[in-house]
């Protein structure tokens, strides 16, 4: 800045921040104490004032008054560095009374519109400013904050440049300047008893320039720049020393900064932690453009920088403000959901002042609250000049656009946050103002304060969680040691290197293979080549594996092995690995930048309300004067009235009863003063003088002091009315500053007063109401979580009151709770619901009828009595009521105002001073014990609580054990939420106990401290409990839970908790989960009434993540919205236009591939795309038409990624249920079973709209079951048949049929116990490599699917017979469906063990809006694991859903009735050129053929009658010929493909003359025989090109079906005579499982296997069992018969009642026998088991016996 002096319309220097502290170099300043005097400064220090601040003046002699400090800013130096933390709010409950002093004599105000201010419009009369009388102002002051401020030159346009490289003013400032301030203070004003926890307007005060010309208030803000709308606050420390430096650190730091400057500096232009802090204008202040802040004369030329710079600041209009919420966006029942489009502009803000900046050394970073322009693309006209704009509208600078938008700036602080504020008046007037500010609530800044130490926490330089790229998914499942065979790309070598290695090898030793082995490293190069250089990747992933793990810790491996696929990776070296995720230097600077709670739409603004407010004032004052005056009959009341009603009706039309109370005693009092003035008229016409002037004497004696209180009371009425609204609104305006409670806190533990509350009135109710209801109630409860404190409190019945300005209900009652104020817990909540009532009656007539009273909840809201700091609730408050429900206990309020909203004005107690919740108490003590010194029917009674399967199973009798014997539960820490269930209260006395059980306590299991995330937990440190349980899990298995911890969010009492630290933690650490988490919080924020905290959430995760992966999520929005458009075209597109509407907006698509290169696909991160096939992209002929798409993926050379886009179906219940479905498999693999389950990636991206990830290589049942004709859902073969054809050789169809069976096992458990309904054959599909899976989860948790009213799901789940065919190798029951039957139950019981974590996840989803997700479903959850049985007799039952799902017909005639539906079904194959020939084959791959002829005709019965022909193949180099068979219909299809690729040959016919329409017979083969060696003769002797194409090579191919074919023809079978005797082949073996419970022993009868054949037949078993010795035969029990099995399976229990002491002498006799209804029962075999032999104690899984021969018994 030159030495020029300012004058008249200069633009000020940027306003420094108004107190700092900090290590200070010699002669830069000292440190001094409020009251302190400084160079001729003279001050007053309040007594309990203990801030100091530090500065340094050189020159002139200046007075300073009474300093008080702005209080809406604090500061405190960090406790691990020198940098001080600032608060944007105050607290609750603070104020502060400093003295106030007149300004010295002679000297003009620093801040002359603070004197003498009026609310009229116009410039004031400054002549008068030194004769203003010395009464206490309403400001504080906030001068000494600009002492040694130089104003610049006026004219900004010429002499400023860019802002992005010139140093801001006001930085380093010549200690040289001088300057005078004048102080003015606050005065204690009337407690104001509106509670903190409401939204209190907290954001920073105004500040005021230097003296020497009459300033005026602006504020300086940031420029425009391109792509970003205006904004007010900064961080100006960005600008002259660099961004976020701690400049008092060290003595180094100092110095550093002095180098750039050649004169000392005065570090009042800085906070100590190089922050400037600028605040919105909050003051009106008035004045000229001359009023700037001046220079001292003389002193410019040696002051600060010699650049000049210029700012503007904002004038706000209601236009600036657009809502970044969806609250006018709802087009269906699930709305839209949040967008990065509303957060950009903000984005782009943070992000231009951090690449601006220099300096990443700070240790603390600042936030900022503003709001996006509504049009993204407006910029600044001119970036280089910046203007500010005064409250009246004064410009200093160049006229700019109008259109800008609040900022404030925040730096963190913890301390003295708590300090009160006082109320701000007008000198003249002594009235509160109106101050424009922004709205930021208390819970909002401690959240973004939490994100900025998070920010500071987890910086870019630190590698372990800043690796750039993404790391390969871990798992946790224990795999045997065994080898596999990895193939491994490499750009050193065309061909990939293959190996075999040990599944447990460390990634590092296969690097060191490849590279030591393979790649044949020199010797001389062994030094140079080092692993550390190197890393795998996933070849057809964007995924890279750690050094450090082995390969059994990945997932992909385990999917290779799943799927039969060796593993395929990449070596590349480190150097060449793409860190595209990579954060930086500049992503640590970046400034953070929060949406800031939109204005709501009202028909209120600043200025109209001012203007209102400004005319009742002058009301009041002129009732006031007349009455003084004695001019009572000139008072108008109805001028008065309308002023008040004028403002009420602004605000909403609300009209509080205490104006309507003040208004009626107004009137009434003068009223009565006229009167009295009239009745004695006549006495005072003929008196003297002196008794008229007694009369009036009394008069005003006694009416006058009524009127005065009445008028007070009035105006006091009117402004709680403003701060309400203001509140409840979110305006960005204010009335004066809030007014605390005394800074004395009290605990609330001294108070013993019960819990009142006030119910005053309902305001914006619906013009309906009135009409629909006779009356109205409002009932009032107190809860903790889900526990309700005291009996619900009812109000009394109240009807419309129509006497207002529009109609409303009033009450104005207390309602008392029998709940002393010490007694609630710390996280109590006041739920308020209101309730219409309508009256009716019943009977003949309404004489004779009884009356009836129908109730509805017409809205509730849920008030947290005390907030994030501790302090209780006070005053009145007005709040908005979620409508058409009741109040919900278990959500905190969320300032959600809709449009609809109906307002709730009630009052809580004004305690006049702060209640506050402190900390709990430690316990000094902890006994801890073991179950085993209890007493054994204590332990007995605690092992049955154990069995239980969630708390609610448990009795109030049961927890209370728990709670009892709680010091003796330490070796069972999965009991600890079901003791804290138990607990007796939650107040502060009981809080040192359940606390002491936290800290002793043992970990919990990470899935198990999900319950205590639940509502029924909503004490702060329980939650945290939990959360630091939750860090314990693995990132990538924290991914699974993603939705429900974002739901649980809605469960937490404030923004700021350790659950939403943790999310975004995992965000800094992990790219995948912070991709998953971002895509799935987009959902979340669609949910209105928590969208300011999720909004808060998706802003602060985009923020950490960094600017690379923010660009990430910009290209997969933009994607996403071209795919929706793309897709809703199609499905509004006629038949025949629906290709080309493809076509023609997949080239958008295309496009954007072309300019955006590479893109990680949404639903799974893994992948990374760089195109799309558009010929191979296509649609799905369903209801919803979604597209089939075909991305080209980024690594070249590798197969395309398969993805489906769907809009129309809600995707949320898929998304639920395969996220559970990969839970149960977690748990299956984590005991060892593997089920083979495949799951697939779905993410819903929109309402109804969303990503499928397709599974290759799969149809579905219905396809499948119809290529037999419309009617084979009835037929045993058809699954069988196709497996068989896509799996050719034996191995490869016995690997099928393993796969098939497991996963078949798994989905039946799992769609049990979740419920799937709606299960046709087109939502089951199975894989060629015999995996089977289902799709489409639209009914879930028992929403069975109607027809009419016929249920169409009439069994648990699907198990038709030809899935039994497929796992039994035939229609007789084989032991593969016993080990079938086993790994079910086996699975079952593993998901018993795990029945609360089910109900866990399903409770906290219940709020999620997921349709069908509600507490009967939850219900079915619990219901469908059967609760309270054991295992074995769950392991009937389930046998028991085996056997009727198996043999219920109702399944396939409803497939039927699906294939009858869906006749036109079409689908894309993948280039087969036969039908029964899956795959390709050629010359190259299976060997030339020499020649072929027909062999032999074989007849054939199964699946019907038919001949099929055997064919012997030669090929060249095979000795041996292969043989292949096939039927007639194969060689008529094989022709007529022939035909159509060479139409000009001439090929011979294949008719088959039929006889008598009889096909099946040996003349018609005979006569087809012969066509069919014709054909092959002219084939064989065609030229090579049809000879040997790819067709006949295809056709000619050998399959499964040849293999046992050719060993059917060879094998000569004896024939079996039929003879009565048994034939064993082998010996037969039974399966039992032995338990001893209760007294009882429990005898599982579950499988018997290879039993004999009763002569050719196989025989109908039934078991039977005794226990010996049993003369007279009393212990004889047996089974049912299974019919025409020598593998039956049985799973049912035998009981019997028999002590452990008898038990010993017993021999257990198990026989089994063949049932014969005509002739005696045949013995098949028997197992003798000594009884005293079992360990009952050990595993009852079960064991297999032989059976052996029938011994005579006693």
């Amino acid at each position: 800045m030159d030495g020029t002096a300012g004058s008249g319309g200069d633009i000020p220097p940027p306003v420094p921040p108004r107190t700092w502290q900090g290590r200070m170099t010699p002669g830069q300043g000292m440190s001094l104490p409020y009251g302190a005097s400084l160079d001729g400064y003279h001050s007053r220090q309040h007594p309990r004032t203990s801030q100091s601040f530090t500065q340094h003046t050189h020159g002139a002699q200046s007075g300073m008054a009474g300093f008080s400090r702005p209080q809406s800013i604090s500061i405190q130096p960090s406790s691990h560095s020198g940098s001080a933390l600032i608060s944007l709010s105050p607290p609750a409950g603070t104020s502060m009374h400093p003295a106030w002093s007149p300004p010295s004599q002679g000297q003009s105000s620093s801040f002359s519109d603070l004197e003498g201010l009026d609310f009229t419009a116009g410039p004031v009369d400054t002549t008068k400013k030194e004769e203003v009388t010395p009464t206490p102002s309403m400001y504080p002051d906030i001068s000494a904050a600009f002492r040694g401020l130089n104003s610049g030159p006026s004219n900004t346009s010429a002499q400023f440049g860019d802002w992005r490289t010139q140093p801001m003013p006001g930085a380093h400032i010549h200690p040289g300047s001088t300057a005078t301030s004048q102080a003015h203070h606050p005065v204690v004003g009337q407690r104001n008893s509106l509670p903190p926890s409401y939204g209190w307007d907290q954001s920073l005060t105004q500040m005021g320039g230097a003296s020497g010309a009459p300033s005026s208030v602006s504020v300086p803000t940031t420029p425009n720049y391109q792509g970003g709308g205006q904004f007010v606050g900064f961080n100006m420390g960005n600008q002259f020393p660099p961004q976020n430096p701690n400049f008092f650190a060290s003595s180094n730091t100092s110095s550093s900064i002095n180098k750039r400057n050649s004169d000392p500096v005065i570090t009042q232009g800085t906070m100590s932690d190089g922050f400037n802090l600028v605040p919105n204008v909050d003051f009106d202040a008035q004045g000229d453009s001359t009023d700037a802040f001046s220079q001292q004369p003389g002193d410019g030329a040696q002051n600060g920088p010699s650049e000049d710079n210029s700012y503007k600041t904002h004038q706000r209009k209601s236009s600036d403000l657009i809502q970044l919420g969806f609250d006018n966006i709802l087009t269906s029942e699930e709305k839209e959901y949040f967008s990065l489009e509303y957060f950009d502009p903000l984005h782009r803000k943070g992000r231009t002042m951090s690449i601006s900046a220099s300096s990443p050394s700070s240790s603390v970073s600042n936030y900022f609250f503003a709001k996006p322009p509504e049009d993204t693309d407006v910029v600044c006209v001119d970036r280089n000049a910046w203007v500010t704009f005064d409250d009246d509208g004064s410009v200093f600078g160049r006229e700019m656009a109008e259109d800008t938008t609040d900022v404030v700036t925040v730096i963190m602080d913890d301390k003295n946050k708590d300090r009160p504020v006082e109320p701000t008046k007008d000198d003249k007037t002594g009235h509160e103002k109106l101050r424009k500010k922004l709205y930021i609530d208390e819970e909002s800044d401690a959240f973004c304060q939490m994100v900025a130490e998070l920010k500071n926490e987890y910086k870019s330089t630190d590698e372990r969680t800043n690796l750039g790229f993404i790391v390969s998914p871990l798992c946790s499942k224990q795999q045997d040691p065994m080898s596999v065979k990895i193939i491994v790309h490499s750009s050193y070598n065309t061909e990939p290197f293959s190996f075999t290695v040990d599944v447990h090898c460390i990634v590092e030793h296969v690097i060191n293979q490849v590279l030591y082995s393979c790649l044949s490293v020199p010797k001389q190069q062994l030094g140079e080549v080092k692993s550390v250089d190197f890393i795998l990747k996933v070849n057809d992933r964007s995924e890279y594996l750690l050094s450090e793990y082995p390969l059994s810790a990945y997932s992909y491996t385990h999917d290779c092995l799943k799927m039969d696929l060796d593993p395929c990776f990449c070596i590349m070296r480190r150097q060449d690995v793409a860190l595209p995720f990579l954060r930086t230097i500049d992503d640590d600077n970046q400034q953070l930048y929060f949406p800031q709670d939109h204005v709501r739409e009202t028909e209120v603004t600043r200025e109209s309300l001012e203007i209102l407010m400004n005319t009742f004032y002058t009301e009041v004052e002129r009732v006031t004067d007349l009455v003084l005056q004695d001019e009572v009959n000139r008072v108008q009341f109805q001028s008065l009235s309308q002023s008040v009603k004028a403002i009420c009706n602004i605000l909403s039309k609300i009209e509080t009863i205490d104006i309507a109370k003040c208004l009626i005693k107004i009137e009434s009092v003068l009223k009565q003063m006229k009167e009295s003035l009239s009745s004695r008229s006549a006495t005072l016409e003929h008196s003297d003088g002196g008794y008229a002037t007694l009369q009036r004497g009394n008069l005003r004696a006694s009416h006058v002091p009524q009127l005065q209180e009445d008028l007070e009371s009035l105006v006091k009425s009117v402004k709680q009315l403003v701060r309400i609204y203001c509140q409840a609104f979110h305006t960005d305006f204010h009335l004066g500053i809030r007014i605390d409670q005394p800074w004395d806190p009290q605990d609330v533990t001294g108070s013993s007063e019960n819990f009142i509350v006030q119910v005053c009135s309902v305001h914006r109710i619906p013009p309906d109401w009135g009409n629909r209801y006779d009356e109205f109630k409002v009932e009032c409860e107190l809860y903790h979580g889900k526990k309700k404190l005291v009996p619900m409190s009812t109000s009394t019945c109240a009807s419309t009151n129509m006497s207002g300005l529009v109609p409303y209900i009033v009450w104005d009652e207390w309602l008392t709770f029998d709940l002393q104020l010490c007694m609630l817990p710390r996280e109590s909540r006041l739920c308020i619901t209101l309730i219409g009532i309508k009256n009716s009656t019943t009977g003949s007539s309404s004489n004779t009828g009884e009356s009836q009273k129908e109730t509805t909840a017409l809205g509730g809201v849920t008030i947290q009595l005390f907030n994030r700091r501790g302090y209780l609730s006070q005053g009145s408050q007005l709040v908005p009521l979620q409508m058409n429900c009741s109040a919900d206990p278990v959500t905190p309020f969320c300032s959600t105002l809709q449009h609809d909203s109906a307002l709730l004005q009630f009052n809580l107690p004004d305690f006049g001073k702060m209640i506050v919740f402190s900390e709990a108490l430690n316990l000094s003590t902890w006994k801890k014990g073991s179950l085993v010194d209890l007493a054994p029917e204590l332990k007995e009674e605690i092992k049955e609580v154990m069995k239980k399967d969630c708390v609610t199973s448990c009795t109030a009798d049961q927890l209370e054990t728990l709670w009892s014997f709680r010091y003796y539960l330490h070796e069972y820490p999965g009991l600890l939420p079901w003791i804290l269930q138990a607990a007796p209260g939650w107040n502060w006395a009981c809080l040192p106990e359940i606390y002491a059980i936290l800290k002793h306590w043992s970990t919990l299991q990470p899935m198990q401290s999900l319950e205590l995330l639940l509502p029924q937990y909503p004490d702060l440190k329980v939650r945290s409990f939990a959360v630091d349980c939750l860090r314990k899990m693995p990132t990538d298995d924290l991914i699974d839970f993603i939705p429900q911890l974002i739901q649980a969010l809605k469960y937490e009492s404030y923004h700021s908790s350790p659950l939403a630290r943790l999310l975004l933690e995992q965000s800094c650490k992990s790219v995948r989960f912070a991709h998953q988490f971002f895509w799935l919080l987009k959902g979340a924020t669609q949910d209105s009434q928590y969208k300011r905290r999720y909004e808060l959430m998706f802003v602060a995760l985009v923020s950490v993540a960094g600017e690379a992966l923010y660009q990430e999520f910009m290209k997969q929005e933009e994607i996403v919205k071209v795919l929706q458009n793309t897709a809703e075209k199609v499905q509004q597109a006629r038949g025949s236009d629906k290709e080309a509407t493809l076509r023609n907006n997949l080239l958008v698509l295309y496009e954007i591939f072309q300019n955006k290169c590479k893109v990680l696909l949404p639903h799974n991160p893994g992948y990374e795309v760089s195109g799309i096939e558009m010929n191979s992209c296509s649609f799905y002929t369903s209801n919803a038409f979604p597209l089939r798409l075909v991305f080209k993926n980024a690594t070249e050379k590798v197969g395309h990624v398969y993805a489906m886009f769907k809009v129309g179906d809600d995707l949320r219940q898929d998304m639920m249920t395969m996220q559970i479905v990969r839970i149960m498999d977690r748990l299956w693999l984590k005991e060892g079973l593997d089920l083979k389950m495949i799951t697939f990636s779905c993410l819903p991206t929109g309402p109804r709209k969303g990503f499928i990830e397709l599974i290759t290589e799969s149809d579905t049942l219905r396809k499948i079951q119809v290529s037999s004709g419309v009617t084979g859902s009835f037929k045993d073969r058809p699954i069988k048949d196709w497996l068989q054809k896509h799996n050719p050789t034996e191995l490869e169809y016995q690997k099928a049929v393993e796969n098939f069976t497991r996963s078949c096992a798994g989905y039946c458990v799992a769609t049990y116990v979740l419920g799937v309904c709606d299960r046709h054959n087109d939502n089951i599909m199975l894989k060629q490599t015999g995996h089977l899976f289902h799709i489409d989860f639209n009914k879930i948790l028992g929403d069975a699917q109607m027809f009419g009213n016929i249920k169409r799901d009439r069994v648990k789940f699907v198990l038709t017979s030809d899935m039994a065919y497929v796992i039994n190798d035939g229609d007789r029951q084989s032991d593969r469906f016993q080990h079938f039957i086993d790994m079910c139950v086996q699975a079952f019981n593993i998901l018993r063990k795990h029945a609360n974590l089910f109900i866990n996840l399903f409770s906290l989803m219940l709020r999620s809006g997921i349709p069908g997700i509600t507490e009967k479903g939850v219900e079915f959850v619990q219901t469908s694991l059967l609760p309270g049985l054991s295992d074995t007799q769950a392991t009937a039952i389930f046998t028991r859903m085996i056997q009727d799902s198996l043999s219920a017909k109702s399944t396939q005639i409803n497939f039927f009735i699906h294939n009858l539906a869906q006749l036109k079904f079409s689908s894309h194959s993948e280039g087969a050129l036969l039908s029964f020939v899956p795959k390709v084959y050629s010359q190259q791959t299976d060997g030339k053929i020499v020649s072929v002829e027909v062999y032999s005709i074989q007849k054939r019965y199964t699946p019907e009658k038919h001949y099929i022909y055997s064919l012997r193949v030669k090929r060249e180099n095979q000795k041996v010929p292969s043989y292949i068979f096939r039927i007639f219909s194969e060689f008529v299809e094989f022709r007529t493909k022939l035909e159509k690729v060479f139409p000009q040959f001439t090929w011979p016919p294949l008719q088959g003359r039929v006889l008598l329409g009889r096909s099946h017979v040996k003349a018609v083969a005979e006569n087809r025989r012969a066509e069919i060696e014709r054909f092959l003769l002219e084939l064989m002797s065609a030229s090579g090109e049809i000879t040997h194409c790819d067709l006949v090579y295809t056709f000619f191919h050998p399959l499964l079906r040849d293999e046992q074919e050719a060993q059917k023809e060879k094998l000569a079978l004896p024939k079996l005579k039929e003879n009565p005797i048994l034939v064993q082949a082998k010996e037969g073996q039974v399966k039992l499982s032995l338990e001893y419970s209760k007294d009882t022993l429990l005898i599982m009868i579950m499988h018997a296997k290879d039993l004999p054949l009763v002569g050719s037949e196989p025989p109908s078993p039934y078991v039977k069992t005794y226990l010996l010795p049993d003369p007279e035969k009393q212990t004889k029990r047996k089974t049912k018969v299974f019919k025409d099995s020598t593998h039956p399976t049985y799973n049912e229990l035998i009981e019997y009642k028999i002590s452990r002491e008898n038990l010993r002498y017993k021999l257990l006799q198990v026989t089994i026998w063949d049932h014969d209804v005509l002739k005696e029962n045949n013995f098949l075999g028997a197992v003798y088991i000594k009884l005293r032999d079992i360990d009952f104690n050990g595993d009852c899984t079960g064991q297999w016996y032989k059976l052996d021969k029938l011994q005579m018994t006693d």
